[in-house]
């Protein structure tokens, strides 16, 4: 049973989670070459754990739970303690974070009153997760003394990833809308054309 849970896959994906603290450890020291370390091995085995399951066939629902949460809480914390170092500024953490509360609670609500309904991630959300993770490593390859993450570029990316954030907030919240008046229409055209008993 063991071994069907902790599979070389999942395995890989846990190693992740064990990187958020050993991060925040380190730029909170103001480390930020060996965090850029483990900013890149994060997310080497980001993409090494998803490719093992698939070619050793075995996924598991536990893997597809753990992954974007391992995903997130580094990101999250990625976010946390930079703002803490003054490395990236507040507003756009509060801006980030407050957009995944809100999806989460808009999910849950819609969840709770239309019941279970998977929403597939669009292409700007997908695009502004992209982004936010390039900030943080140029907001981290700045601090090591990395050339190409030079303040221009550094200031460039926080700007589009507040601009992309804030964009697909807003879409998320129209498709979502969408869909729920969708369903609720259906639901109406359902109750109307059933045989009164």
């Amino acid at each position: 049973m063991s071994s069907r849970v902790l599979t070389p896959a999942n395995q890989i994906t846990i190693l992740r989670l064990v990187f958020v603290p050993v991060f925040a450890i380190l730029v909170i020291d103001r480390n930020y070459g060996w965090a850029l370390g483990v900013l890149a091995l994060a997310a080497v085995s980001d993409v090494v754990d998803g490719t093992v399951a698939r070619i050793l066939h075995q996924e598991s629902p536990l893997g597809v739970a753990l992954d974007p949460i391992a995903d997130k809480l580094l990101m999250t914390t990625a976010y946390l303690v930079l703002a803490f170092r003054e490395v990236l500024p507040w507003w756009l953490t509060i801006l980030v974070l407050s957009r995944d509360v809100a999806i989460v609670m808009t999910a849950a609500l819609i969840s709770l009153v239309a019941g279970y309904r998977p929403f597939r991630p669009t292409i700007l959300g997908k695009a502004s997760t992209t982004l936010q993770v390039i900030t943080i490593f140029f907001a981290v390859g700045h601090q090591a003394g990395i050339p190409l993450a030079s303040g221009l570029v550094l200031q460039i990316c926080i700007y589009l990833a507040a601009g992309i954030t804030v964009a697909s907030g807003v879409h998320y919240l129209v498709v979502v809308r969408h869909r729920y008046a969708h369903h609720a229409a259906e639901s109406e055209s359902t109750s109307q054309s059933a045989p009164k008993v």
